[in-house]
């Protein structure tokens, strides 16, 4: 039985060619759930959403994100979006804030395994904490993606889409 994968990003801004290869690497290895901590927002990213409809996408909205684009995205069925989206997977609980801290105040008090951010560009994996804290960094800026192992919640850094 193949196991569960989550691909964690943020921060892709402009770097639409980036975010597509990312997403057909998703589909060609069956990868179904994808979290995008914010910073997405481009001329295309609507419309490149709505061609992987196979992929679940958990997207925090990041301080650059507005517009026609975010309007797009919130209207695709297999994409949640907000300032902080929560969901399970495998028994596993996760949020997302394109900020540190503020999933962390909203969901004071809630069950949660992972949180992931943005923002910052920089990766960082506090895999020691509980709950543990992703900033995968920038898509953009050559940070490369994470996958997550759930429910193990094991962390894979990838730099390229093959």
């Amino acid at each position: 039985m193949k196991k569960m994968k989550l691909a964690v990003i943020s921060d892709s801004h402009y770097a639409i060619d980036q975010l597509e290869k990312l997403l057909k690497f998703l589909k060609r290895e069956k990868i179904q759930h994808l979290a995008h901590a914010g910073d997405l927002v481009t001329k295309g990213v609507g419309d490149l959403f709505r061609q992987f409809p196979e992929i679940n996408c958990y997207i925090a909205i990041g301080n650059c994100d507005y517009g026609e684009e975010l309007v797009t995205l919130n209207n695709l069925p297999h994409v949640m979006i907000d300032t902080v989206v929560q969901f399970e997977l495998e028994g596993k609980h996760f949020a997302i804030s394109h900020q540190d801290g503020i999933a962390q105040r909203a969901l004071t008090g809630q069950s949660v395994d992972v949180f992931f951010h943005g923002h910052t560009h920089i990766t960082r994996i506090d895999d020691h904490l509980h709950p543990m804290i992703i900033k995968p960094g920038s898509l953009m800026d050559g940070h490369g993606f994470l996958l997550l192992d759930v429910p193990s919640l094991k962390v894979d850094r990838r730099f390229r889409f093959t």
